[in-house]
């Protein structure tokens, strides 16, 4: 079609984030402070990109779980899904709304200077990120668009951009690299982010599109610029966390088969 033009967004790989550590801190300042991380954190990511966490690894193990024995169930890594959900996340996540999240950020006067740092860069993320929805494909209806619905129906799932573990090689991690490894493997997968442009609109309704669209663009942009400020903070808290532990990290320095990055 000659008369559409589109921006489209996509993921090669997935960011890793350990972000069990820094729940641990959190969690030493308000009770409620790594529950109200983690709302608004994800929230704000999902209007750019597929986020991989701990509720899509429940999906995966329970559709495998289908299939196994008792017995191999309870020794699978499917179980450890639950099993490792923080408390803080497990007793607060589905009940703490985003707004409620967002006031306990906003409220709450850290002690530290790391977890000061990080709020403050995740309330910038949230400002950027204000008036700002997900541009999944599947929002571009067949009347606009004719023959997307037939292409989407036989795309797969968008890869997500990036992973959130509580810990490397944690069970959220298992089920993402078993997903991973055969992502595209039965057709394309839908890109992240899909903006169509009407190039057969008048002048002045053309000009207006083309700011929407870039203006999306560019808060996609400023939001993640304060998200890759974030995501040091918490590899560097995981960092720590390893030195504590006399361990050793195993984040990849380049891009896996499972397709995580560590950039």
């Amino acid at each position: 079609m000659t008369d559409h033009l589109y921006l489209v967004g996509d993921y090669e790989a997935a960011a890793s984030i350990p972000i069990g550590a820094t729940l641990t801190r959190l969690e030493t300042e308000h009770d409620l402070l790594p529950a109200a991380f983690y709302k608004v954190l994800t929230s704000n990511l999902y209007k750019w990109m597929r986020v991989y966490d701990y509720v899509d690894a429940q999906e995966h193990a329970e559709t495998w779980m289908e299939d196994l024995s008792d017995e191999e169930s309870d020794a699978s890594v499917y179980r450890k899904v639950d099993t490792e959900i923080p408390a803080c996340i497990k007793a607060h996540a589905k009940t703490l709304i985003y707004r409620r999240a967002k006031n306990i950020l906003e409220e709450t006067r850290p002690h530290t200077g790391v977890a000061r740092e990080m709020i403050r860069h995740l309330l910038e993320m949230d400002t950027h990120g204000q008036g700002h929805e997900h541009a999944w494909p599947g929002h571009i209806s067949d009347k606009d668009v004719p023959g997307i619905d037939d292409w989407l129906m036989d795309a797969e799932n968008s890869r997500p951009g990036c992973l959130i573990t509580w810990y490397e090689n944690d069970a959220i991690n298992a089920c993402f690299d078993e997903e991973a490894q055969h992502m595209g493997e039965n057709g394309p997968c839908q890109p992240n982010l899909a903006l169509p442009l009407h190039l057969n609109k008048p002048v002045k309704e053309l000009d207006e599109e083309v700011r929407r669209v870039f203006d999306h663009a560019g808060a996609m942009l400023r939001s993640l610029a304060s998200a890759a400020k974030i995501v040091e903070l918490v590899r560097d808290l995981y960092d720590e966390y390893l030195r504590e532990h006399r361990l050793e990290s195993g984040l990849p320095a380049e891009p896996g088969p499972a397709g995580v990055r560590d950039e």
